[in-house]
């Protein structure tokens, strides 16, 4: 009200008119309407119809626009943008890739390859059969494609049918990879039939700087057999996010054709990087959200990851022993480096002259793993006197306090306990390792750490009179060791339900007995509810019989509770049997990557340094499968071969036009580029000068193509 109003209000009594201000109608909230299901093909929504998304851009995450309204979830129903994300960029780039894959299955089904097919006799069949044995034994061993095309003339000098064409490295190459999609076949038809995966995976970066994420999976079949198989390799790049990682995850198990994985996922094993275990935004959150089990997804860390982490936090309590590795570094540097050589040459003459077994020092950089920790202190233990007597010639300071007693006396303490620090990480990387034998090893560990720590021998008092400050160091070690084996393993205690099978952990009375384990199998029950489906009273009565077998056969691990299921009646534990191949999913340990990142580190190496990343990983499935070349069986990947890869069918017409092959094993897409290993640089020293066998012998491709042998 202005000043006026309220003067001329005061003077005649009257207040002036107001305007009434009326609420204006909030706007109808539309609904999801259940007619947008039927009119756009790609739309999905909840069980709520709260929000909506497009389900084929979700399917193909690494096409998709991530940060699309569409992508993330619209629960906006006013002004659906349909049209507008149909013309988007990046919906139709999903479209197109779809389309791509649906017409190159339907052009690989109308091939006529039958005529083909049976034009080849028997000696052809065998000439195939004897070169795709030979880019097998290729790829087993490592070796470049270049050395396929140089073994042709030996095989034929030794009467070995290899027909008369293929016999090129690109030819031995399109053989390769068709073996690779063979064997990914078989792992997938296994894959299938089994009822439950542990994933493993683990990353790190290759000799080209590249970042690399090694996946295997852990699978049990119908009959209890436990396997772990190499699955894929994922390429990072520039962006290592866990959203990456996790993106890259289900592709693979996309392109693997293994679309069902959330529904058998139940355990996933790695190592403590932030990335990974990151409460809110790490990959094994992100996982437990896409399972089918939910939160009931068993995260497990790395027991020998742990155990490195340990030893390490153990020794960071220790001061002295900052010192004691840097003085083994910069020993290990003086006979490794520039120079070592002719020290090393001089080490092993005094080894000679004073009757000491001479040992060849190690790498410096392998010694972050107990065991190769402990094999390097050994052999510096060994030869310690010789090395004593080279350093006392020599005038180099850093290396003089080698020569301390403490130093010695300390090395010592460090060979008893890196002998059982050794023992306990290799136990650790067993493929087959159970969570009882998992527990089993680590009170073993901190039992002797006790008896080292409790022990009062003759030596050691001489030494703690002489040396008071090697004998603290020793006990705060051990200590330490103690006190993080007791605290690190955690992530063990998601398990603990699985010990009820194991039968060490049965108790020896028939009464105890009858009523141990059956809440712990009825909360199993409850847990994977989603997964199992199986009736709880059925399962707690198969349970209790299966528990009376084992005590009266004698069973001391659940692998033996296994062959009990498979030697009895099917039905007398068919409830049961899942729930026991369950626990033997859980994967304990993912040494079984960092197995994989050194034969990755075999087959790209700094001659093969561009190799393509669909090349390395046909690579690596052929390097790492279970098969040999005593064993390998080519021809079912001669008839994949057959079916699947592009070439000429009219006999002789060697100017008839052919398609690029571009199939791969279940949608894996071959690069038709020249990124490859024979590249020029790219496959051997002997390439690098771009000398090829077309060059040579004028024996191109297109006499291969011809389809005569």
């Amino acid at each position: 009200m202005s000043k006026k109003q309220q003067t001329l209000s005061s003077f005649f009594g009257v207040s002036p008119p107001t305007k009434k201000h009326q609420p204006e109608p909030e706007p109808k909230k539309r609904l999801f309407s259940e007619k947008w299901l039927q009119d756009v093909q790609w739309l999905e929504t909840n069980d709520e119809r709260t929000e909506m998304w497009c389900k084929i851009c979700r399917s193909h995450p690494h096409l998709a626009d991530k940060t699309g309204v569409f992508y993330k979830g619209s629960k906006n129903f006013n002004h659906p943008l349909f049209d507008k994300h149909e013309k988007s960029k990046e919906h139709i780039n999903v479209v197109q890739a779809i389309a791509n894959k649906q017409a190159s299955r339907e052009e690989l089904s109308s091939r006529p390859l039958s005529r083909w097919r049976d034009k080849l006799n028997e000696e052809q069949r065998q000439a195939l059969c004897n070169i795709f044995l030979l880019a097998f034994h290729k790829a087993k061993h490592a070796r470049p494609m270049s050395s396929y095309s140089e073994d042709i003339p030996l095989l034929k000098r030794l009467g070995v049918n290899v027909g008369s064409a293929y016999h090129s490295r690109e030819g031995g190459s399109r053989i390769m990879q068709s073996i690779a999609r063979s064997i990914s076949m078989e792992l997938h038809a296994k894959l299938q039939s089994a009822e439950f995966w542990g994933l493993l995976f683990d990353g790190s970066e290759d000799i080209t700087k590249t970042e690399q994420e090694i996946v295997y999976i852990l699978s049990v079949s119908s009959n209890g057999k436990f396997t772990s198989d190499f699955l894929g390799l994922i390429e990072l790049g520039a962006d290592r996010t866990a959203q990456a990682i996790t993106d890259g995850l289900v592709r693979l198990f996309q392109d693997t054709g293994l679309d069902d994985w959330a529904t058998k996922l139940v355990a996933v094993c790695t190592d403590g990087a932030a990335v990974n275990v990151g409460i809110y935004n790490g990959v094994v959150p992100k996982l437990r959200q896409l399972a089918a089990v939910g939160d009931s997804l068993v995260h497990v860390l790395c027991t020998a990851h742990t155990l490195e982490n340990c030893a390490k936090s153990a020794d960071r309590n220790v001061p002295y022993c900052e010192t004691f590795n840097q003085c083994v570094v910069k020993l290990l540097k003086f006979y490794l480096q520039k120079g070592g050589a002719k020290k090393t040459t001089a080490l092993e003459k005094l080894c000679k002259e004073n009757g000491i077994a001479f040992v060849k020092l190690g790498k410096f950089h392998n010694i972050r793993w107990s065991a190769w920790r402990h094999e390097t202190l050994l052999k510096i233990s060994r030869l310690l006197p010789a090395i004593k007597m080279q350093l006392a010639t020599n005038d180099n300071s850093d290396l003089q306090h080698i020569c301390t007693e403490r130093f010695q006396c300390f090395l010592s303490h460090m060979l008893e306990v890196g002998n059982i620090l050794k023992t306990t990480s290799i136990r650790f990387q067993k493929e087959k390792l159970t969570i009882g034998e998992c527990k089993d090893e680590l009170m073993v560990a901190i039992g002797q750490f006790t008896l080292l720590l409790d022990d009062d021998g003759e030596g050691h008092r001489a030494h703690n009179v002489l040396n008071a400050d090697v004998d603290n160091d020793k006990r705060n070690l051990l200590r330490g060791l103690i006190e993080e084996f007791e605290t690190r393993y955690d992530s063990l205690k998601s398990c603990d339900n699985f010990l009820v099978f194991d039968p060490s952990t049965w108790p020896q009375g028939m009464q105890d007995l009858h009523s141990f384990g059956n809440t712990t199998v009825c909360s199993i029950l409850k847990k994977y509810e989603a997964i199992l489906q199986l009736h709880k009273d059925t399962t707690v009565t198969e349970w209790m019989r299966l528990k009376q077998a084992g005590k009266r056969l004698g069973a001391s691990s659940v692998y033996d509770l296994v062959q009990i299921v498979n030697t009895s009646n099917p039905d007398a534990y068919s409830n049961i049997s899942k729930v026991v191949r369950l626990s033997l999913t859980l994967p304990l340990s993912s040494a079984a990557c960092e197995r994989g990142f050194s034969h990755l580190n075999i087959i790209k190496n700094k001659y093969r340094s561009r190799l393509s990343h669909a090349r390395l990983s046909a690579l690596m499935h052929i390097h790492l499968s279970k098969q040999t070349t005593e064993t390998f069986d080519p021809k079912q990947a001669v008839e994949l071969w057959m079916e699947t890869a592009n070439r000429r069918l009219n006999q002789g017409q060697r100017g008839a036009s052919a398609a690029s092959s571009s199939s791969t094993m279940q949608g894996e897409v071959v690069d038709s580029g020249g990124d490859t290993e024979e590249d020029s640089g790219g496959d051997t020293e002997e390439d690098s000068g771009g000398h090829t066998e077309e060059d040579s012998g004028g024996h191109t491709e297109d006499s291969e193509e011809d389809g005569t042998f």
